[in-house]
């Protein structure tokens, strides 16, 4: 009979789970311990008093192959709802626009781009059609040359200051809170050549908690279990001490995904070797927060963009509508900009970003006072994988030294792929991968 391999995934968000889901299908054991009270990670939903919010992602993706396989595989294709020409208005002090998160042909009326900047917009969505089939969405590491400059000098140079200005930093601003001039253009370079063309994004009918659902859905899953420390030697048993309920102990398995945040690598594991530590300490995230306000009344849908000029403390402002159906109550979402963000983290007012954006909130929403029920800042510490210039050619030596080694502890998560739940889940599969190769 053959050997039953066994599997102790360390954090449940979408790449250990993936990794956890590939492994379980393979004939493993697996125990996936996470130290929050529900799975998923910066992938789910909450509810507090009423308000219903994101823990992080809010949409998905359509242009991932593997991905759009397991959502086939674990039975989430039938939930997918499509949201087509996604866009929002956004301002600056003299003027406002459309802007669509998916660049089309309607991009090229956006107002303030001159004849040059529009010509330029086609030769470089001609460029990275092209580069379709030479870059991979769910891998920043795909296209290296761009890894070497910022996306801001990237954008500036092919498409111009304006096009930098009016299209792309409002949408990174609003959607990512980076900075174009402190990021990597390898995001940018290997996600855009598969969205050009494309109008169709992704929401979940059962809420993005449905994603983690089902991939944890054959899993033994240990929530409110906090790992302290994780061993991997070269024989033996590989082991993760654990604390749970207040008390500690030891999970015993041939083999470790490690799954949690880049920058808890180092304190779980002691025995990195000194490159790999090294690395680890490059990992960065960025923070973001957000003010969800539950209101009295019905409004209207609406959401806005902010231009970085326009100096505000709000980068993404939505009205969203009521649904009795569907038992939600009509809110307001503004999401702090970067600067805002550095604030709240620097002068420590993480639980005060109401105070923060209030006068921009006002303005955007005169009755607020009057129409508001309730509120509730929310605020995400580690929110996304900061990739700034030459980060993706860190992660592409990391990947390679984990793909020549033998050892029995692999590494996934999004600061090892791509920004996006589809590469986490894409660093997830990798580690499964590489991991059942071994076992052989």
């Amino acid at each position: 009979m053959p050997q039953q391999h066994s599997v102790i995934v360390v954090g449940a968000g979408i790449a250990g789970l993936t990794a956890a889901w590939h492994l379980r299908r393979a004939g493993w054991q697996v125990t996936v311990i996470e130290a929050a009270d529900q799975p998923g990670g910066r992938v789910g939903a909450r509810e507090t008093r009423g308000i219903r919010y994101n823990t992080g992602a809010r949409l998905l993706y359509a242009f991932s192959k593997d991905f759009n396989r397991l959502l086939s595989d674990i039975g989430l294709t039938s939930q997918l709802v499509p949201v087509r020409h996604l866009s929002a208005e956004c301002r600056s002090p003299d003027a406002a626009w459309t802007v669509e998160l998916m660049p089309g042909p309607h991009s090229l009326r956006t107002p303030g781009l001159g004849v040059g900047d529009r010509l330029r917009f086609l030769a470089y969505g001609a460029r990275m059609l092209a580069a379709r089939f030479a870059t991979n969405p769910d891998d920043a590491t795909s296209a290296p040359a761009a890894d070497g400059e910022t996306l801001a000098a990237h954008v500036a140079r092919y498409l111009g200051p304006r096009v930098l200005e009016r299209m792309v930093n409002p949408v990174f601003r609003g959607t990512r809170s980076w900075d174009a001039a402190d990021t990597s253009a390898a995001f940018f370079a290997t996600t855009m050549p598969h969205m050009i063309g494309r109008s169709t994004v992704h929401v979940l009918k059962g809420g993005m908690n449905s994603l983690p659902a089902a991939l944890s859905r054959d899993v033994t899953l240990l929530l409110n279990t906090r790992a302290l420390r994780i061993e991997a030697p070269a024989s033996g048993p590989c082991r993760v001490e654990i604390e749970r309920n207040g008390l500690t102990g030891m999970l015993e398995a041939d083999r470790i995904v490690c799954a949690v945040e880049g920058v808890h690598v180092n304190a779980l594991v002691p025995d990195l070797p000194p490159e790999d530590r090294a690395f680890m300490d490059m990992v960065r995230y960025n923070p973001l927060g957000m003010v969800h306000v539950r209101l009295n009344r019905q409004v209207a849908p609406r959401m806005n963009f902010f231009a970085d000029r326009s100096g505000g403390t709000i980068a993404t402002y939505q009205q969203i509508p009521g649904n009795e159906a569907q038992g939600s109550l009509p809110q307001l979402y503004a999401q702090l900009t970067p600067e805002a963000n550095r604030r709240a983290r620097d002068e420590g007012l993480t639980d005060r970003l109401d105070a923060i954006v209030a006068d921009d909130l006002r303005r955007l929403y005169p009755t607020l006072e009057a129409d508001q029920a309730d509120h509730h800042n929310q605020w995400v510490a580690r929110m996304l994988p900061e990739f700034y210039p030459g980060y993706a050619a860190q992660v592409r030596r990391f990947l390679d030294r984990q793909a020549a080694g033998r050892g029995r502890l692999q590494f996934c998560g999004d600061y090892l792929a791509q920004a996006l739940v589809t590469g986490a889940s894409a660093s997830g599969r990798a580690a499964a991968i590489r991991l059942l190769a071994r076992a052989r």
